[in-house]
This record gives structure tokens, sequence and C-alpha cells, in this order.
């Protein structure tokens, strides 16, 4: 092993040592007679003056003693004066051993797979980082590793670019499916919400509604009973809502609301519609493309899926009838900050409120992706156990990111702007230790480079001279 440095002083888990090889750096893992721990930051001493010899000091973050074949707790701190050393590649792969492996990547700096326990995907997880720093290559390394453990996954895909992401890695054991909303594209099923499935509660995923209208709207269905319609069979039983139970002004409201649901729904409803049965099953990976969408409909499709899925599985755990979805799921919500916003006042976010706080009773893994964390509720995200944060410079989302996790430390948040594209730090449920850096693999997707400035001047052509009056 490569001698690093030596320990100057230590307390409880933590030391700080001196420096001695450039080879130590942020997330390095070291060993110190036994000891292992993660630097967790690095400065040069301030106490001398400048233009003297400045001494290099990492602090290190211990995070357990070599008993055997596994680590414990450390009852004591380190001695100051030991040498400390980088772990090397035999040590990694046996402290690092889960019992249900998925790696996204190596361990920064080694050639060792960093290694996390699929066991707590329905922990929930935040991937957070700016734009460009690769959340989305880090994101389909994740989905591919659950995949293969056959672990049912619904992508709600903002942008239309996990088809090709997950299309650019080899043949698997699983399959890529994808619904589109609202619009037709080639190759692909249409997602349609099942409108004689709703009741008058599921309406305020698409409409807002007040009480006395989803009232209303109550009796509408019921009048329909259990045949199949449309929303211009809903709205002609509205326009004929007896006017003793039903106030004129509520009726022509709701009326209103639902032409206008009949317009901007237009291609989403269908009698029957896609169930969730056809969306979870284990192997496939479920893609709800939503990009050509409009983000009203993207909320309304994110906050109509919350619920069922949710309901569906306490259905089934409960053993209370149908519908009833079999499997448990890891869903995953692109852009998360458009729906989860603190300020937004919509059901989606409400929904993705009992996702976080009750899925994990039901199997329900809940993966938040966002390039702006200091907008997403901090309910929602201090319900998530586990954070891959990768470059984020942004003092607010540092700020938010650090109120929002119990896992981080002032340490990490303070590095987060210093890593590059492709690097990513793991805390929480997921790992065993304190936190892990990590570069992550990358997938092959054909890009053609073009040109932003192919522009062509418009060319108006020119007559010869002749009259033809």
């Amino acid at each position: 092993m490569k001698e690093i440095g030596i320990v100057l002083n230590s307390e409880g888990s933590k030391c700080n040592i001196l420096v001695t090889d450039e080879s130590c750096e942020l997330g390095s893992i070291v060993e110190i007679e036994g000891h292992y721990g993660i630097v967790s930051q690095m400065r040069y001493s301030e106490d001398l003056k400048v233009g003297s010899r400045h001494r290099l000091i990492a602090d290190i973050q211990i995070f357990g003693i070599r008993d055997g074949e596994r680590l414990r707790n450390i009852k004591k701190p380190v001695k100051p004066t030991n040498r400390a050393y980088l772990a090397d590649e035999k040590s990694l792969e046996k402290i690092l051993t889960v019992d249900e492996p998925i790696s996204i990547g190596l361990i920064s700096g080694t050639n060792v797979r960093a290694k996390f326990n699929a066991n707590e995907y329905d922990r929930h997880t935040a991937i957070l980082a700016s734009t460009g720093a690769g959340k989305s290559y880090t994101t389909a390394n994740l989905i591919k590793e659950y995949a293969k453990k056959n672990l049912p996954i619904l992508i709600v895909d903002t942008h239309g670019e996990y088809s090709k992401l997950l299309g650019g890695f080899p043949a698997e054991n699983f399959e890529v499916r994808t619904f589109t909303v609202k619009h037709d594209r080639a190759g692909y099923d249409r997602l349609k919400v099942p409108l004689c499935g709703l009741d008058s509660v599921d309406f305020t995923h698409f409409i807002s509604l007040s009480e006395p209208q989803e009232s209303a709207l109550s009796q509408v269905i019921d009048r329909l009973g259990d045949k199949e319609y449309t929303l211009d069979d809903m709205l002609e039983e509205a326009l004929n809502l007896d006017a003793n139970t039903v106030h004129e002004a509520t009726q022509q409201a709701l009326s209103r609301k639902l032409m206008k649901l009949k317009k901007i729904g237009k291609g989403v409803f269908d009698s029957c519609g896609t169930q969730m049965n056809e969306l979870v099953e284990p192997g496939i990976i479920t893609i709800i493309d939503a990009s050509l969408a409009g983000q009203g409909i993207r909320r309304s499709v994110i906050s109509y899926l919350c619920r069922e899925i949710l309901s569906e599985r306490m259905n089934h755990v409960n053993e209370v009838g149908d519908p009833m979805l079999e499997y448990p799921l890891l869903f995953v919500v692109e852009e998360a900050h458009h729906f989860a916003g603190s300020s937004l006042v919509h059901s989606c976010k409400r929904q993705l409120q009992k996702i976080a706080s009750e899925g994990r009773k039901f199997g329900i893994g809940l993966l938040v992706v966002s390039q702006k964390p200091s907008k997403i509720d901090e309910e929602i995200l201090s319900q998530c156990n586990t954070g891959i944060y990768m470059h984020i410079t942004n003092p607010r989302d540092k700020d938010h990111i650090k109120k929002s996790f119990e896992c981080i430390s002032e340490d990490i948040v303070r590095g987060l702007d210093t890593l590059d594209v492709g690097e990513c730090i793991v805390a929480g449920a997921l790992v065993d230790i304190p936190f892990m850096m990590c570069t992550v693999d990358k997938i092959e997707v054909s890009k053609v480079k073009k040109s932003k400035f192919n522009f062509k001047k418009k060319v108006t052509p020119k007559d010869g001279g002749f009259n033809y009056s």
C-alpha cells in the first residue's frame, strides 16, 4: 500500500493527517492501522506565514475497523503519529461488499467498482446536479442496474432522452418499452388515461374543482353508470343535471371545465385506457415520454400515475380487492422541480409527497432527478435517504441540500463544485460508509455533430426585366 501521510491529531471518528503524497485527494479511502476512513476535506494549514512552507492537511472520517472479514464501529480514536495508506484494491473489494450489489461506475482514482446496496431502492433517492454535469447518464446507469435485478421501473421522461440512453447499453436481461403522452410517435404506444375508471377526486389531477363542482361531477359519473363513456357523454350529462340538486352556476362552471378538459386533454383519455399492470412488469423499463405534451398535461399525468400506483399497491398488500398492482417498482421523475416545486400548487406535488412518505411500506421506490435542488419541496427531499450529488455551484442549491438531507455533511456540500463531469458523491442508505466518490460509467450513444450556425440565406429569384402584363 502507498503511504500518503501521518496522523497529526484525532478525536472520536475523525482525524487529521499531514499529507505526504500527491495521490491523496478528496474521496480517497485510507487505512490507518486497521482503521478505514475517507478523505472528507483537504486544506493548507493557515498557521504558517505566507511564503513559508505550507502543509497540506486532510480531514479523515473513520467509518470502521477491520474485524476479520468485516468492519465494525470504532470505540476509540486512532493514535497520532500512525501512518496513513491508500487502501489497496483487494481491501476495498472486501470492505465494500454488500448483499445485493449494483454499480454505476468506479471508485474515483481506482479500478474498483463502486458497489451499492440495491435492497435500499425503496428508501428513495435524489440525483442532483447542475446542467451538463452528467445526471442523465448517472440516472440511466442506475436504472439499468435495477432493471438487471428485474425490478420493474416506470420513468416519466420530460425530454424524450431515455429511450436513446437506455438503448446505448449492450443487450441485457431487460426490455425497454416507451409510451407517449397526448401525441403519437412512430414505433411507440400511447398512454391513455382510463376515463371510465376515474372518480370525481381523480379528475382533480386534470382540472381544479370546487367542492360543489366535485359533488356535481360525482353525480354525472353515477348517472353514466358502468357503461363505457366519453368526455362528450360526461358533458351532456352535466348539462342535464337536475336543477333541484345542483345550483345553476355550479352546473355551468362544471360544464365549462369539462369543455376545457376535452380541448386540452385531447388524445389523453380513452374509455378503458392503459392499465397499471401493463406498465409495471419485472424485467421491463417503461418510459412515459411526455416531451411533446404541455406542462399542465405532464403534471396531471404524474399526479394520476402516483395515485394509481400507491392505491393499487395498497390494495395488493392489504388484499382488499381490485385493481391490484402485483409488483413493487421504482418510480423515476425527471426535472422534479417542475412537479414537486416548493411553491407549486398542484395535485402532482401532493401525490409525490404521499409516495415519498408512504411508498416504502408498499414497495414503491422514488427516484427524483433535478438540476435545481433549491426549488424542490423540502418534505420530498427529506424523505430521500440517498443523495447522489454531482457538480453544483449555486449557493442556494447547496444550502437547500444541506437542510434537506440528514446524511450529508458540510464537508461534502463544500466539495460539490470541485467535481468534474461524470463524477458524483453518493451518501446515505445505498452505501455503508459516510460517502463514496464515484466516476460514472460512460454510455456509448451515437451522436451526429452539427454546426449551430448552418444557416442559409433566403434567395429571392430575379426577373429578367420582361413585362408579362
